[in-house]
């Protein structure tokens, strides 16, 4: 897991507090005992604390894409509802095939084999599928989303 530090923060929609990261990403930081146990949360002097403090950031450790991959197909849009089953179990892109996958509203919890975290997807942080690695997918509550899948393209310099 990656470590960046606290920038800021803001509430959703929903009124949770989200911290700002250095590193560009968002994480929920909720005070929901017995399971999350953060009361600075809570108080606006101790959230102004905590800016400037390092956090573990689970998103750093998401993949990138390598430079030069190039959409070439994309799936329909899928619900919870309509997510095909094989999604939802472990499956995997075939080698040099890259995907990424787009939340268009909600959230999806994705899963590597390769990474001990889960990320939580969102219209804000898409996830990156690597060629050849298990992975799947869970709705968390109402989602739509949709997988593009991507290869890496090389100049004319690279192909002789």
């Amino acid at each position: 897991m990656g470590t960046t530090t606290i920038t800021g923060f803001h509430q959703d929609a929903d009124g949770n507090w989200v911290a700002e990261l250095a590193c560009g990403h968002r994480q929920h930081v909720r005070h929901r005992p017995p399971w999350e146990l953060r009361p600075w949360v809570t108080s606006e002097a101790e959230r102004a604390k905590r800016v400037g403090a390092p956090i573990d950031c689970p998103l750093c450790q998401m993949p990138a894409l390598p430079a030069g991959a190039r959409p070439y197909k994309r799936t329909a849009t899928f619900t919870e509802a309509t997510v095909p089953a094989g999604l939802l179990r472990d499956h995997r892109t075939k080698d040099g095939t890259w995907a990424r996958i787009v939340i268009e509203a909600g959230q999806l919890a994705y899963a590597l084999e390769s990474s001990p975290s889960t990320f939580v997807l969102n219209p804000q942080c898409p996830g990156i599928v690597v060629p050849a690695v298990p992975h799947h997918v869970t709705p968390i509550g109402p989602v739509r989303f949709h997988v593009e899948f991507l290869r890496q393209e090389t100049d004319d310099a690279d192909k002789r």
